[in-house]
């Protein structure tokens, strides 16, 4: 039942999108940080065709976080292959003098250059990301998304 609610509200979500956006997203993190093991899971709608689209991974920070620029490990997946796809991003949060590169006042907002991406018709897909940062664990993230967008 639950399961049926949430296909019935994601069709609806989808529908209001942009034509070209399959899918926009965020997921909180918990506030005591991004532990380096917590993978953030976004499951992707099943398409009726192959589609060749573009992700954008975003990233929502309190207004100071400490760190310069972000790695990240994103995993691209689908139901019979498993991981077939793994990208290490990495791109920076503050230009040379330690200015945000981000847009936002009390809150940043931070999206990744644009990756390349192929979902193949009735397949259920899915992103896996987490970073790669030496600290065990990230403070000042508070949300992670990823935004799919038809080519």
């Amino acid at each position: 039942m639950m399961r049926r609610a949430l296909c019935f509200s994601m069709g609806l979500f989808l529908a209001a999108c942009n034509e070209s956006t399959l899918l926009h997203s965020y997921k909180p993190l918990p506030l005591e940080g991004w532990d380096r093991r917590d993978t953030i899971r976004f499951d992707l709608p099943q398409v009726q065709k192959d589609i060749d689209a573009t992700l954008h991974i975003g990233l929502r920070t309190k207004a100071y976080i400490g760190i310069q620029d972000i790695t990240l490990a994103v995993e691209l997946l689908d139901d019979t292959a498993g991981i077939y796809r793994c990208d290490t991003v990495h791109y920076p949060l503050t230009d040379d003098e330690g200015y945000t590169l981000a847009r936002g006042v009390n809150t940043h907002q931070y999206e990744t250059q644009q990756l390349p991406f192929h979902l193949k018709k009735g397949k259920q897909g899915a992103v896996r990301i987490h970073h790669l940062m030496a600290n065990e664990t990230l403070t000042g993230i508070t949300e992670v998304g990823i935004k799919l967008e038809t080519r």
